[in-house]
This record gives C-alpha cells, structure tokens and sequence, in this order.
C-alpha cells in the first residue's frame, strides 16, 4: 500500500467496497427479478389468450380430454376384468390341487435346476421360448 495510508483506512475501504459491491449485485439481482416477472407476465397473457381464442387448440384439448377419459373406463374396466381371471384361475387350481395331490405325490421331489452357464443358457433360452410363443413350458 502506500506510505500514508495506514492500515485502519485500508479495513476500512475495503469493507466500504465490498459492501457497495453487495448493494450493487443486490440491485441487479433485483432488477432482474423485475424484468423476469415482467417478461413472465406478458408471455403467460399472450399464450394464454391466444390459446383460448383458438379453435384448434379448443379441439386438440377436448380430443385429449375425451381420450384420457376413455383410457381410464376401458383401464378400470381391464383391470376388472383380469381380477377375474386371476380369480378364476386361482380358484380352478385349489379346487384341481385338492384333488390332485395324490399324483403329485408319486412323481417324488422336484429336480433342481441346472448350475453354472450351462443352466443359465438353458433356463434363459426356456424363458425366450416362451415369450416368443415356441413351444416350451
């Protein structure tokens, strides 16, 4: 620093500067909050009345309206209706297991499945099979 300066009256500059450079970003800030609530303002206005006012976009909103609606009947109604299935097939296999159980009983303990990549290959190409619909279990 220089010679007559001593150091009080350089803390104290330096705080003056770094609080006016506070005070300063602070108006900028702001300022450019303003000017954003501003330019948000007027765009929500012209978009959102512009939009109301269009014909198309009145039956692009009633078109959308109309096939989310559908989607959520015909969803509840799909989704009814597989309960019932699983239901239905839930009670068809107790009733079956019941009267079954005696021939379950002679085929003796189920095999384990195959170890290492051997099994992996084979367990993975059933699953392909039958997600492809060829054959298979």
């Amino acid at each position: 620093m220089y010679a007559h300066t001593n150091e009080r009256e350089v803390v104290h500059f330096l705080r003056s500067s770094f609080f006016s450079l506070r005070r300063v970003v602070h108006n900028y800030y702001i300022m450019n909050q303003f000017i954003q609530r501003i330019a948000n303002y007027i765009a929500n206005e012209i978009l959102i009345k512009g939009l109301a006012e269009s014909r198309t976009f009145q039956r692009m909103a009633l078109r959308t309206h109309n096939t989310i609606q559908d989607m959520k009947k015909g969803g509840l109604e799909n989704i009814n209706s597989k309960l019932d299935d699983v239901h239905k097939a839930a009670s068809e296999a107790a009733y079956y297991s019941t009267s079954t159980k005696s021939k379950a009983a002679t085929k003796g303990p189920p095999t384990p499945p195959q170890s290492g990549f051997a099994g992996f290959v084979s367990a993975f190409g059933k699953e392909i099979r039958k997600d492809l619909g060829i054959g298979g279990k």
